[in-house]
């Protein structure tokens, strides 16, 4: 989890770095990149804490981390595909429906993880950590953000033969599904979406093909 943690944070320096030539989207990707990475920091340092208040003032901003957090990288994953060339996310009509989806996805994850938190101390092998005991069915916030993901990423790979955005989120949901038996796959899971990000930044960023100017045409002189 630690290493986890670190590898997140050197993402998010290297999409900061981007911010000027990949555009807004890049400083976003930064942000959830640092948000992800405490997640996997305080369950890093659990052990060393133990279960008491301290862990669990830890634990707590977790929730709104993911709930907050988690459906913004629909914003970022459309305003790095339109970038890249994918016109119709350009649209207002699309771009209004976007943001009616993350503001309800960002809504409904903080009903499910921040109004409804009751913490509850869990063990996994050496980690210590506060899951939410209220939680129940399915985050529909991360399936839904995934979904939003994997069809962008089609885009992409159409558009400009760039497929990393749609395996990135095509890894994630494998590893949440595999993470309800053992959640540090989940983790593993967001560090692989994240570096597709984060490569997608990095393919956002490259400066345009330059187009060779025309080659002066030299009509014959008019004879006299």
């Amino acid at each position: 989890m630690s290493a986890i943690a670190v590898s997140l944070l050197i993402l998010a320096a290297v999409a900061a770095r981007r911010r000027t030539a990949a555009g807004p989207a890049a400083a976003l990707v930064a942000v959830i990149c640092v948000g992800l990475a405490y997640d996997s920091a305080a369950v890093a340092i659990g052990r060393l804490l133990g279960f008491g208040p301290t862990l669990e003032a830890v634990n707590a901003p977790r929730y709104w981390i993911h709930a907050v957090l988690t459906p913004l990288l629909i914003v970022a994953g459309a305003a790095l595909a339109a970038r890249l060339g994918v016109t119709g996310l350009r649209r207002q009509a699309v771009r209004i429906a976007g943001g009616v989806l993350v503001t309800a996805m960002i809504a409904l994850g903080v009903a499910a993880d921040v109004v409804g938190l009751r913490l509850e101390p869990r063990e996994y092998a050496d980690t210590l950590r506060y899951g939410n005991a209220a939680a129940a069915g399915p985050p529909i916030p991360a399936i839904v953000t995934m979904l939003v993901l994997v069809a962008i990423g089609v885009l992409v790979r159409r558009t400009v033969r760039f497929p990393w955005l749609l395996l990135g989120a095509i890894a994630m949901f494998a590893a949440a599904g595999a993470g309800a038996a053992h959640f540090w796959l989940g983790n593993v899971g967001e560090l692989l979406l994240q570096l597709a990000v984060v490569a997608t930044v990095l393919r956002a960023a490259r400066p345009a093909p330059d187009t060779p100017a025309p080659h002066p045409t030299h009509e014959p002189l008019p004879q006299h």
